[in-house]
């Protein structure tokens, strides 16, 4: 079959779908720049990040979205192998989380996100055997390596992003929802037996969990000491009104308390400065981004295109509702930055490679498909 070109590709691209990616990015670069101290000037390298990652978005639009899956396995391992550099060389808090290469800083954990949808979209199209128990295995194992490494770095909030993500991949493929549903009560099980076994989960993320569950109870030593992001957020967001206060520094002001303001707890910095109309506007944009997304899973028939759309749309959308709960103290906090938003190049590289997936996956010209089943 002939490969299209990169310019019949952007004729077929969804411009729509990368306007709001772009617009989303440039957002962010404001809201980063107002939450800057003044000692690193956080907005300027977010906006070179920016560019480099639109960049990369049409790098991935250029690529055939079938080469890439072919070559799945390649990536993986190469993912799993910077997995384990980390823990070996890795800076940040305790085992590490980044590789330093010069001035930047690469968190592998980020690259595998999307590693591991190219990969369970590639096992799931051409192995099909996910609709029996037995073949669950092989999809939860390579789900399952990736899964523990990171934690052991530790980073829960993207351990945990990994497991929805295959739900919803096997789901969407036809996988039995009883098997599926024995799966999760199993998964629910073993996450009790980690939160209670010592040693598996480091004592702060635990009193972060119980310091959310004892939310209004007497324990104001674990509260104080655990709660105190998610009370400086509710704050910022309480005294924000409808259009904001603008990004000056008024808001800078406000906001110094604010831990990983510019990262983590970048929507409360928006809510602030933008008031609950950007804050809704902001949401009504995230939503439209992953409908479009959902909108280019149905109109491909090939399994393995439908599916990297389908992960890629999970991914995105299990990220930006964990972190929009978090911030809002509705969830406990676990480190989940919200996409295109936040602070980081791995996170915003990462983000504007899978949406190039997504818009190559689209500009493929459907009638050259299949049925696009998975029987």
């Amino acid at each position: 079959m002939r490969h299209m070109t990169l310019g019949e590709r952007l004729k077929q691209a969804d411009w729509l779908l990368l306007g709001l990616g772009v617009v989303l990015a440039f957002a962010g670069v404001i809201g980063v720049q107002t939450a800057a101290d003044g000692a690193v000037d956080y907005g300027s390298i977010q906006m070179r990040w920016a560019i480099i990652g639109i960049t990369v978005c049409l790098l991935m639009l250029a690529l055939p979205y079938r080469f890439v899956v072919q070559w799945r396995y390649l990536w993986y391992v190469g993912a799993v192998v910077l997995l384990l550099a980390v823990l070996v060389v890795g800076r940040g808090k305790s085992a590490g989380r980044w590789i330093q290469l010069g001035s930047f800083r690469m968190q592998p954990s980020e690259i595998m996100k999307l590693i591991l949808v190219v990969t369970l979209a590639g096992y799931i199209r051409y192995e099909r055997r996910h609709r029996t128990f037995r073949g669950l295995f092989t999809p939860f194992a390579i789900t399952l390596i990736p899964f523990m490494l990171i934690m052991k770095q530790p980073d829960l909030g993207t351990a945990l992003l990994l497991l929805p993500v295959l739900f919803v991949m096997l789901y969407v493929a036809g996988a039995n929802r009883l098997h599926l549903g024995i799966v999760a009560a199993a998964g629910m099980a073993a996450a009790l037996a980690l939160f209670f076994a010592p040693g598996l989960l480091n004592e702060y993320q635990k009193d972060r969990v119980r310091a959310f569950l004892l939310q209004g109870s007497n324990d104001t030593a674990l509260l104080r000491s655990h709660n105190h992001q998610i009370e400086q957020s509710k704050m910022v967001v309480g005294t924000a009104d409808f259009f904001g206060r603008g990004t000056g520094e008024t808001t800078r002001e406000s906001i110094r308390f604010l831990p990983e303001r510019h990262s983590d707890f970048i929507f409360p910095v928006m809510i602030h400065a933008f008031g609950l109309f950007g804050a809704t506007l902001l949401f009504v944009i995230y939503l439209l981004f992953i409908g479009l997304i959902l909108r280019t899973a149905l109109k491909v028939r090939e399994p393995s295109g439908r599916l990297l759309a389908v992960g890629v749309a999970s991914l995105f959308a299990c990220q930006t509702v964990i972190n929009l709960c978090m911030t809002l103290g509705l969830l406990p906090i676990v480190g989940m930055p919200l996409p295109f938003l936040s602070y980081g190049g791995s996170s915003l590289l990462t983000s504007f490679a899978a949406l190039g997936l997504v818009l190559n996956v689209g500009s493929d010209h459907p009638v050259e498909f299949g049925r696009g089943d998975f029987d």
